[in-house]
């Protein structure tokens, strides 16, 4: 029989379908590791695996010589070996577009919970709020998430301005240069992957065109910014405040210093975590196991 191997949790959904075809599924836990895990299975009988973002290794992918395909349940593959996985065909799938609503909902209500100052606002130590009908919101990236965020913000009567790679057409609102994005947004909010290209493209030299009064947005990957710059910024108050759904530690200043400031707001990577897009794409992956296990083309592969 063959084996899925799961290395997070995700939803029953996929799982169930699994075994309702015929498969045999390892669930890794928390506790363990995939190293510890190996004495528990029979890592010739593995043909898929699914992952979530857990950074997997090359050793430990070698460790499964029968692998056929990574389903990945999310959209950024940062965290796989991507040179490793192409040398040996396997096939990596992965769900573009299934977290969009998810990650858009999210990256809305970090704009009202700073504008609002939610998480600091009492009655015993009151702030003035502001509005973000008016704003001008700098998009960083135009990919399923940002466009679907686009589509929520324009009853709000925002302006809108889009950076992105290459020119792409726009439901509305206006594509400019990156310096454009950071000297004229009140909220700049990250949606692009992490690439050599994109690591740390938010750094001294963006935040010092920043308006004081601008926010920072990060619902993408943690890699995009240079967190000590960001400590800097905050801390000197060369912008207003942030809100952070991803994050990576500093060389000097850490994740915990960052999360201790005022004007942050931290939540722990909850972005695609809606009950419904998780149960969506465990059968999203489950699918594509099967896909490859017809002879048939994947749904959404990524090389």
């Amino acid at each position: 029989m063959q084996l899925v191997y799961v290395v997070d949790p995700i939803a029953d959904d996929g799982i169930t379908l699994l075994k309702e075809k015929g498969f045999a599924v390892f669930r890794l836990s928390k506790s363990q590791t995939i190293k510890e895990s190996l004495k528990l299975i029979d890592p010739t009988k593995v043909t898929a695996l699914i992952i979530r973002a857990t950074k997997i290794t090359v050793s430990e992918l070698q460790s499964f010589p029968n692998l056929k395909i990574i389903a990945r349940h999310g959209v950024g593959v940062d965290n796989l070996p991507l040179d490793y996985i192409k040398e040996n065909k396997i096939r990596l799938t992965y769900t573009p577009g299934l977290n969009a609503i998810s990650v858009a909902e999210l990256t809305l209500t970090l704009m009202l919970d700073l504008l609002k100052k939610i998480p600091v606002n009492r009655k015993d130590n009151f702030y003035d709020g502001e509005l973000l009908a008016g704003k001008t919101i700098g998009l960083i990236g135009y990919g399923k998430i940002a466009q679907k965020l686009s589509l929520i913000l324009k009853p709000f009567g925002i302006n809108l301005l889009v950076y992105n790679h290459r020119p792409k057409k726009l439901a509305y609102g206006t594509q400019v240069e990156l310096d454009e994005i950071a000297k004229s947004s009140d909220i700049v909010s990250l949606h692009v992957p992490a690439t050599p290209e994109t690591t740390q493209m938010i750094n001294d030299d963006f935040f010092i065109q920043m308006k004081q009064s601008a926010f920072l947005i990060n619902t993408a990957r943690g890699a995009l910014i240079d967190s000590d710059s960001l400590y800097s910024a905050l801390t000197a108050h060369k912008i207003a405040g942030a809100a952070l759904d991803v994050l990576d530690s500093g060389q000097i200043h850490t994740i915990q210093e960052i999360q201790a400031l005022k004007n942050v707001i931290f939540t722990p990577h909850i972005g695609a975590s809606s009950r419904e897009i998780l149960q969506q794409s465990s059968l999203r992956c489950a699918q594509e196991i099967l896909l490859l296990e017809k002879g048939k083309t994947a749904i959404q592969s990524y090389f």
